[in-house]
């Protein structure tokens, strides 16, 4: 018996988006849409009669606040997994996005490759946020008031492709492994680790990944609930 189809529904204001990206969603032989929604009754009556394992949700629905329907999706139905698909990317809707338990961000703008690989990890649990917007998550923790580390500061120091480095070496991937998924060589590879040795004034990249699970940020990095 071939595995149950990820089902997802998909929320935003502006119908073609929708339903284009319902289309091409459900056109993956492992993704089912069960609907679409623009607004938050739309979407109380289209859970109410389906099973649903993920969520696409536009920052702003209209005149309502997508991460506050959000919020009240799960507060009825708490496995639901939420992945952002928005043009916007405040540092205050990352933070209170990831704080709330969304698992996905992706740009409107950007590849539906990235969209996918946000929908089917968030159907397992993980957490897939572009490493641009774990920088701003970062720094935002560190200005805005919240308590703060030397840990994250220094990890807040990295670039996003170190990031992405540093979030692959917290997975356990091989030199090889990172290149072939970042698509650089694994003499690239070298170099980025090295800066980020550097940069977080550790000696090995173990102590590196150790840095960055005392960092408060782990979840976000490692891409685990």
């Amino acid at each position: 018996m071939p595995p149950r189809r990820i089902r997802i529904a998909v929320m935003d204001d502006h119908r073609v988006f929708a339903e284009a990206l319902a289309a091409r969603l459900s056109a993956e032989p492992d993704l089912m849409v069960v609907g679409t929604a623009s607004t938050s009754v739309q979407a109380w009556d289209l859970f109410s009669h389906n099973e649903i394992d993920v969520v696409t949700l536009d920052l702003r629905l209209g005149g309502e606040d997508g991460l506050l329907v959000g919020r009240q999706l799960r507060e009825r139905w708490p496995d639901l997994a939420i992945v952002v698909v928005s043009a916007a990317a405040d540092d205050d809707r990352v933070s209170e996005a990831v704080q709330m338990g969304v698992l996905g961000w992706v740009a409107k703008q950007g590849s539906i490759e990235a969209l996918l690989i946000a929908v089917r990890g968030a159907a397992r649990g993980e957490i897939h946020l572009p490493a641009a917007l774990l920088t701003q998550l970062l720094v935002s923790q560190s200005t805005q008031g919240r308590p703060s580390t030397p840990e994250a500061d220094a990890i807040a120091r990295l670039t996003a492709r170190e990031l992405e480095v540093l979030r692959a070496l917290m997975e356990g991937l091989s030199r090889n492994e990172i290149g072939a998924m970042l698509h650089i060589s694994p003499n690239t590879v070298r170099t980025h680790i090295r800066t980020i040795l550097r940069k977080l004034n550790v000696h090995s990249a173990l102590a590196a990944v150790a840095l960055a699970r005392r960092a408060g940020v782990v979840a976000v990095l490692a891409g685990q609930k």
